[in-house]
């Protein structure tokens, strides 16, 4: 706040001058912090149920996950990848491209999408530091997601995090406390190794190949590269991308009584 001495009449003109230009200067800042920023500093997993309205209202249990500027929408009938900027009215504006699960393996929860070249927009509003609701509405589809702040996703995340043996109803998966991983499903015969390594303070970065498997199959001397991490029910989630295939995998450690599910 600026506070002005006049201790001479004839100064008032032009020092009222001044302090409306600093007062117009100030405004036209302010007004141009938020809008269209894409560089927001929006993080976190947050879990929750979407409700869909195509023939009739459905509640698919749903993930998202920030990544710097990219957003992660993970739900068992398919996954929604893209990007978000805030808009003038303090709203998330979400652009996110659709990848269908035409095979999902729902016993292992192992998704394998395709970019459907479909594009949904989405808008969020984050109530509270804990809080998120958004809005979907276009000629096919209208919706709604709820979700909260998973609190309990493992923070200052390692490789000693995720080291031991990890499963699923089919699979098995062994972590070196190194990172490197070598995994099996005894039902399909797929198989996938790969390494995990720092990335953030939740978030490990994943390289990873498969072979033998129906879809995502990837070998020899290349890799898909995606993420890893653990959430506040203990399960593991492995996400990767390659070209137009996403894939998403889920495991409980070994020793667990807990079934591996699609969401909270």
């Amino acid at each position: 706040m600026l506070y002005i001495l006049l201790w001479k009449n004839h100064q008032l003109p032009l020092l009222l001058s001044c302090a409306l230009l600093l007062s117009a200067c100030g405004s036209e800042d302010d007004s141009s912090a938020g809008a269209g920023s894409s560089a927001l500093n929006y993080s976190g997993l947050w879990t929750g149920i979407t409700e869909e309205n195509v023939t009739a209202i459905t509640k698919i249990p749903t993930y998202l996950l920030f990544d710097a500027e990219t957003l992660y929408l993970l739900r068992e009938d398919e996954a929604q990848i893209g990007t978000y900027e805030l808009d003038d009215n303090g709203l998330l504006s979400i652009d996110v491209d659709i990848y269908s699960y035409a095979t999902p393996d729902t016993d292992n929860n192992f998704y394998i999408g395709v970019d459907s070249a479909l594009n949904l927009t989405l808008s969020a509003l984050i109530v509270t530091d804990e809080d998120m609701v958004i809005n979907y509405n276009n000629a096919t589809r209208a919706g709604r997601s709820t979700l909260t702040l998973d609190n309990g996703q493992t923070q200052s995340i390692t490789q000693a995090d995720v080291a031991g043996g990890w499963k699923t109803t089919d699979s098995t998966m062994q972590i070196s406390s190194v990172g490197r991983f070598s995994g099996w499903n005894a039902d399909t015969s797929c198989q996938w190794e790969g390494r995990l390594t720092p990335l953030s303070s939740t978030l490990l970065r994943l390289n990873i190949k498969r072979e033998n498997c129906t879809e995502f199959n990837i070998n020899g001397n290349q890799s898909a590269e995606g993420l890893a991490f653990i959430d506040g029910e203990s399960i593991l989630h492995f996400i990767a991308l390659d070209g137009n295939d996403f894939l998403w995998m889920q495991f409980t450690e070994e020793g667990a009584t807990a079934a591996v599910v699609a969401a909270p």
